[in-house]
């Protein structure tokens, strides 16, 4: 009796009741087949145990999908915010980067343009060096020219002398 229908029964109970005969004078009474309500009853006894036990195995499925779904849900969760710091961090590491570099940039070219004042500087002295040197030296040039023109006005030395052969 297992596999009948609880709602079935319940439904011929009531047809049971429904069709039994009104007792005269007696307002709202019924003469039903008692035998008939009682063998209901008891089959109603018996398949009632085995939709409870359904029933709470119904329950108890539900309960374990739902908390399934739940432990699912919180590890979806505790994933996306798990990526979410990563995503934040490496952003954070990105915008570290990226402000080392600015400032490497920064420090290459203010130490290029310090480089370059040096170097042009030192060519600058070198250059003026290089000049005083051939100042110098144009000096010693004119100097040595205009001995040179004084001796050279007076008596002539040929280079030419001739010797007898």
């Amino acid at each position: 009796m297992a596999g009948i229908d609880i709602l079935y029964l319940l439904d011929r109970l009531e047809e049971v009741l429904n069709s039994g005969s009104r007792v005269p004078f007696m307002g709202s009474r019924t003469l039903i087949d008692e035998q008939e309500c009682l063998d209901i009853l008891d089959q109603i006894r018996v398949a009632l145990p085995e939709e409870i036990k359904q029933a709470r195995r119904v329950t108890a499925e539900r309960d374990s999908i739902i908390a399934e779904a739940q432990t699912r849900a919180q590890q979806i969760i505790r994933e996306a915010e798990e990526r979410a710091a990563e995503k934040v961090q490496e952003h954070a590491l990105v915008r570290q980067a990226q402000a080392r570099a600015e400032q490497v940039e920064a420090e290459a070219e203010r130490r290029s343009a310090e480089i370059r004042r040096e170097a042009e500087e030192y060519v600058y002295e070198t250059l003026l060096n290089l000049e005083n040197d051939l100042e110098q030296l144009l000096q010693t040039v004119r100097k040595g020219t205009r001995a040179l023109r004084g001796t050279a006005e007076g008596p002539r030395v040929s280079s030419r002398t001739s010797h007898p052969s």
